[in-house]
C-alpha cells in the first residue's frame, strides 16, 4: 500500500493513508507490520511507489493546416486570429469607446488629452502584433517600449505606432458589447460570445 508523504523534517508526522480498489483486506491488515520496513527515498516518496500512467499520445505532431504562403508571417496570423474575429474586436473597441465619451466624467489634467480616434482592422492588426512582441522582448514598464535610450531602445514600436495611441486602444479594447452582456445572468456571457466569433 502506499502512503502520502509530506515534505516536513519531522517523521512523527499522522500520514494520511489511501487504499486502492485491488488491494485485499489482508494486505491492510498487515501494513502496520510492513511499515518498518519500507524506507524512504530521498525525494521524499517511498521507493515502492508506482510511476503514474501515462497514457500514449496518440495525436499528430505538427501543425495541422497549410498556409498559402509558408513564408509569410501573416499568413499564420490570419490562421490564429481570423479576419473575423479582427472586425469583431474593432467594431466593439470603437463601440465601447463611444459609450465611454458618452457617460460624465470629471475634469482632470488628462481628460480629453487625447480624443478618441475609431480604431481601424489594419491598427488593431499593429496593436496585436506589438503585444504579442511584448511577450518575446520583455521590459519593466510598457512606456520603455518606446524609449529611444540605447539600453531600452525597440525601434519597431514607435515605427507602428505612438506610444499613446498604443496605450488609447489598450484602454478601450473590447470584445463585446457590454450593454448587451448587462442584461444576461451568466456570469461568462462575454466568454462564450467572444468565442462563438
Amino acid at each position: 500500500m502506499n502512503e502520502i508523504v509530506n515534505d516536513s523534517d519531522s517523521d512523527t508526522d499522522n500520514i494520511p493513508e489511501f487504499s486502492s480498489s485491488e488491494e485485499s483486506e489482508s494486505e491492510n491488515a498487515n501494513e502496520s507490520d510492513n511499515e518498518s520496513n519500507i524506507s524512504i527515498s530521498t525525494t521524499g516518496f517511498y521507493k515502492n511507489d508506482r510511476e503514474p500512467r501515462k497514457p500514449p499520445f496518440i495525436g499528430n505532431p505538427g501543425m495541422q493546416f497549410a498556409v498559402e504562403n509558408e513564408a509569410d508571417v501573416m499568413s499564420y496570423f490570419d490562421h490564429y486570429i481570423p479576419p473575423e474575429l479582427i472586425e469583431i474586436v474593432v467594431d466593439q473597441t470603437n463601440l465601447y469607446a463611444q459609450q465611454i465619451a458618452k457617460m460624465p466624467r470629471p475634469i482632470t489634467k488628462h481628460a480629453g488629452s487625447e480624443e478618441w480616434k475609431p480604431v481601424t482592422v489594419i491598427e488593431m492588426k499593429k496593436f496585436l502584433r506589438l503585444i504579442f512582441v511584448t511577450g518575446i522582448v520583455r521590459k519593466p514598464k510598457l512606456e520603455l517600449y518606446w524609449s529611444t535610450r540605447g539600453i531600452f531602445q525597440t525601434p519597431i514600436f514607435q515605427q507602428t505606432m505612438s506610444r499613446n495611441r498604443f496605450q488609447l486602444i489598450q484602454r478601450y479594447l473590447h470584445f463585446i458589447d457590454n450593454n448587451a452582456a448587462g442584461t444576461n445572468e451568466d456570469r461568462l456571457y462575454r466568454h462564450h460570445t467572444s468565442h462563438k466569433a
